[in-house]
């Protein structure tokens, strides 16, 4: 590891991103950041599907933080990375990762994504699962907080991992990069001891999820049957426990109902009066639909609802 490095900044990115201008943006949002150049590198990684490149990235970095982005990030604080280094500085090795608190909220941005800003997910099933890394905006608003440290358990830690995730990378080394995906590399890390992550409200990063939700609910329809139904190396689930189960039953309900979402969506407009609050329940029965597609698929196919069944160990 070359110490002189302190961020390596890994970016997956397919053909089509390399020529965005997402990614553009997110390389320029890098490059601003007021902190020393010479101890940043960018690695943007074309080779494999989004999360092999991830674990590609990590592999190459020389850094002794791993930044974890996707092309359709962007940073909006140019303090990040000189905070991010403070913070990791003043908790020591104890410290795994440091993640925002939120998305930034962009009031220009399209409807449909200043909804996945506020609501803190691109996924219903996580926010009803209670399973979401970030926080939505109606949460905590009157009381911030700048920084507060969490110990995950092994058992059924968030989404973590993604978008502006920024960890030891001796500690994600540990993990199993030849079957890299996020949320199963943070478990791994947990269960090695490295559990201590911290959320703050300082860090800004925009995440530009979609402008459209039918293309999107089809991205996310292949997103999940290819990086999560049809593997078998996964370790993190996203319905795992019991628990789990019935929390999936009421957002069922609760979609087919159409009160409870509608509930969500004007707490959040009585803490910011913008309209796109009420994209909670359209999203949330496209992804009914969705994933109902997807677990009957999966059913004909491997004979389970959620997930492929994990191999065996020898």
């Amino acid at each position: 590891m070359d110490k002189s490095i302190i961020f390596s900044c890994v970016i997956p990115s397919s053909a089509k991103d390399f020529r965005s201008q997402n990614l553009k943006d997110l390389i320029a949002s890098i490059k601003a950041q007021d902190f020393p150049q010479d101890q940043i590198e960018i690695l943007v990684i074309t080779e494999g599907d989004s999360e092999q490149a991830k674990g590609i990235g990590i592999k190459r970095a020389k850094g002794e933080i791993c930044a974890m982005f996707c092309a359709d990030n962007k940073l909006m604080d140019k303090r990040d990375f000189g905070a991010v280094a403070f913070l990791f500085n003043l908790h020591g090795q104890k410290l795994t990762g440091i993640y925002s608190k939120q998305y930034r909220y962009v009031k220009d941005d399209n409807s449909l994504n200043r909804y996945f800003s506020l609501i803190g997910n691109n996924d219903p099933i996580a926010f009803y699962l209670n399973k979401c890394d970030r926080k939505p905006y109606y949460d905590g608003v009157d009381q911030p907080i700048a920084w507060e440290m969490i110990d995950f358990y092994a058992s059924n830690p968030p989404s973590l991992g993604d978008n502006g995730f920024y960890i030891r990378r001796p500690f994600i080394m540990e993990s199993s990069l030849d079957n890299y995906y996020p949320m199963d590399a943070c478990l791994d890390m947990i269960k090695k001891g490295h559990s201590a992550f911290l959320r703050t409200g300082d860090l800004s990063i925009w995440h530009r999820t979609s402008d459209n939700l039918i293309s999107f609910l089809i991205k996310r329809y292949k997103y999940a049957r290819d990086l999560y139904s049809d593997r078998k190396d996964r370790r993190w689930r996203i319905i795992d426990t019991t628990s789990d189960k019935w929390r999936l039953a009421y957002f069922v309900l609760a979609t087919l109902t159409v009160i409870q979402p509608l509930s969500i969506s004007i707490r959040g407009f009585s803490k910011i009066k913008d309209l796109a609050w009420f994209w909670h329940w359209p999203v949330c029965f496209g992804f009914l639909v969705t994933y109902t597609l997807l677990a009957i698929r999966n059913l004909f196919k491997h004979g389970r609802l959620f997930q492929c069944a994990p191999l065996q160990p020898a």
